[in-house]
């Protein structure tokens, strides 16, 4: 039997929902325990305690569903505690319950966000009512999140597809450098342990370097010959292009100082702004090792290809002038053979989209 099929049989047993866990917290031993029996006998797994404290140590050990907590406590009192539960557990539905309430207080108490809140005294057996109303509500509203956030995701997508289009139609000299190039800067960027997020600003600067070229003039884009110096000023001015760019969309904004400084030189002998050492951005840094090697790999009209051992060797000369000496450690660190890897999958890639 097939794999996918054992899949689909198994998916099909009917599976057992899994128990809500409910935090209480209230000074009132009467209290927490008859909110313990008729939340257990509803199906709930309930732990109650008597402080804000001993509330936030049960949050950092156990995966809380929803906190139903007094306001009125000696020490921590519900607002506090629902301060604190807000800052280390967002996502976390929150109760609170007085028997001092008003209107102000309910107030209060929303904005500061709970989800809901509710005087004593109250029916006991209406409280399994009141979490599960609470609980698929957030669901509700984690779910109208989530798809609001796909959404933007897959606009941004959209959209960054839409510009490297574009680029690659701008400038055909060099088709695929965008893809190569990216991929070596993430290969060296992921052995610096970075987190994910800049990672991915990262991959999105290098992808986007070039794309200042579509507001360079075609007569200097594609000159046969070398640029006149007026010509290379022009020329010189298509990162700062690629920045403006870039800061007119939310998304990339965190990647524009790539695209700004990804020609600027670890010596201070690069543009557009001649930025030296640790002046410039991390990932423009990264990018200036990945760009190289990829010039040094690939064929130019006036020259053949480099190996990969002579480029390595030639970015290992220029450690100090040209580029980060530390970051050239962790480049000559990687395979040979990882960098060979991604050039044919980047070529075996735009050759299956071009077909």
């Amino acid at each position: 039997m097939e794999v996918y099929t054992l899949f689909a049989e198994a998916s099909e047993a009917p599976s057992v929902p899994p128990r809500r866990r409910v935090l209480i917290v209230d000074d009132d031993h009467l209290v927490r325990d008859t909110l313990r029996f008729i939340l257990e006998d509803a199906g709930y797994d309930v732990w109650a305690v008597a402080h804000g404290a001993d509330a936030l140590a049960v949050l950092e050990s156990q995966a809380v569903d929803i906190v139903l907590s007094d306001i009125f406590m000696p020490g921590m009192n519900g607002f506090d505690l629902l301060k604190q539960i807000r800052q280390r557990r967002p996502d976390v539905p929150v109760i609170l319950v007085t028997g001092f309430g008003n209107i102000e207080m309910a107030r209060q108490a929303l904005k500061e966000g709970a989800t809901d809140f509710i005087t004593k005294p109250y029916n006991v057996n209406e409280i399994p009512i009141l979490i599960e109303r609470n609980l698929m509500r957030h669901t509700i509203e984690s779910s109208r999140t989530r798809n609001l956030q796909e959404e933007v995701q897959r606009s941004y997508r959209a959209t960054l597809e839409a510009l490297l289009a574009a680029l690659d139609t701008r400038d055909t000299e060099t088709e695929g450098h965008s893809e190569r190039v990216a991929a070596y800067t993430m290969l060296i960027a992921q052995q610096l342990n970075l987190p994910q997020e800049e990672l991915q600003h990262i991959e999105h600067g290098a992808l986007l370097h070039d794309i200042g070229k579509i507001g360079v003039p075609d007569h200097i884009l594609y000159k046969p010959g070398p640029l006149t110096p007026e010509e290379w000023e022009i020329m010189k001015q298509h990162p700062v292009i690629g920045y403006k760019m870039c800061m007119r969309i939310e998304m990339l904004r965190p990647a524009a100082p790539i695209v700004l400084h990804h020609h600027e030189r670890w010596d201070g002998r690069g543009y557009p702004y001649g930025l030296s050492g640790a002046e410039i951005p991390l990932g423009a840094r990264i990018f200036a090792i990945a760009d190289t090697l990829d010039a040094m790999t690939s064929d130019r009209p006036y020259r053949k290809a480099l190996s990969f051992a002579q480029a390595r060797e030639e970015i290992e000369r220029c450690a100090g002038s040209q580029f980060d000496p530390e970051l050239v450690r962790v480049f000559l660190e990687l395979p040979e053979e990882q960098l060979r890897a991604i050039r044919e999958v980047t070529m075996s890639h735009r050759e299956a989209r071009a077909a």
